[in-house]
């Protein structure tokens, strides 16, 4: 296992540009995917913009990282945003990258950490999106608990990122339903359902978790409440599964 490992200043995907979409994968040398059939699994990744201030973790310890703008597991979720919408990079930007691998095989294995990217050039009109991270154990490891049965964990984020929001996607552990978020202050409104698709021959293991895209998904206000719904049906109680969904928002 390769626990958490930071990398400083890895490469970004392009300078004073836009990124319009990200695939995450995990590959080996020759560029083959590296999967559970071989053994390989990609515990999850997050990259960091480190000059930028993140919108919910900002002067945590976490916060130091920088600005979390991109994640994933094992299920490899892809995320494009809408057409016309972009994340910002600039010339100066320093990217780090957080990563936390498993081998499930008796044998050493090199893998690598690849995501594409699709970008628009800085001079064209692109809208921006700020990226806001929603987590039951906000700042933390990620990692809570759940007892065994059904269970909805909640945190809530008062909204200090105003404006439309656009695209998010979720991450759970084995045993998730889905992750959601909802405006409290709008009647419980959904904001995006994020669901797992669970391998039906091991419910240790998702397979995919749905997105949600719109222009816009829904708009939120300066002190709205949006609540994270992070729901799992687990066989055992476990301590350390995750909720967490990252959203896109177009500032107001």
């Amino acid at each position: 296992m390769v626990h958490n490992k930071l990398q400083i200043g890895v490469r970004k995907a392009c300078t004073d540009c836009y990124i319009t979409s990200f695939r995450p994968d995990l590959v080996y040398g020759d560029g083959t995917r590296a999967t559970m059939a071989t053994g390989a699994m990609l515990h999850h990744v997050v990259l960091t913009n480190q000059f930028r201030s993140d919108a919910t973790c900002s002067g945590k310890w976490l916060g130091l990282a920088g600005e979390r703008f991109f994640a994933s597991g094992n299920e490899r979720t892809a995320i494009a945003l809408p057409a016309g919408y972009g994340y910002r990079v600039r010339w100066y930007d320093s990217w780090n990258l957080l990563v936390d691998l498993m081998n499930h095989s008796t044998s050493e294995q090199t893998v690598y950490v690849e995501v594409t990217f699709t970008y628009r050039p800085s001079y064209e009109s692109v809208k921006r999106v700020r990226p806001v991270w929603l987590d039951v154990d906000q700042c933390g490891d990620s990692e809570y608990s759940i007892p065994a049965g059904y269970s909805d964990t909640h945190w809530n984020w008062s909204v200090n990122v105003p404006g439309n929001v656009i695209a998010a996607l979720g991450h759970v552990h084995g045993h998730g339903i889905a992750v959601e978020a909802t405006n409290e202050s709008r009647g419980g409104q959904s904001i995006c359902r994020s669901v797992a698709t669970l391998d039906p021959t091991d419910v240790h293991s998702v397979l995919s978790m749905s997105t949600c895209t719109g222009d816009p998904l829904a708009q939120v206000r300066q002190g709205d409440v949006v609540r994270l719904h992070s729901e799992y049906q687990s066989s055992h109680a476990a301590d350390d599964v995750m909720g967490i969904l990252l959203m896109y928002v177009n500032p107001a």
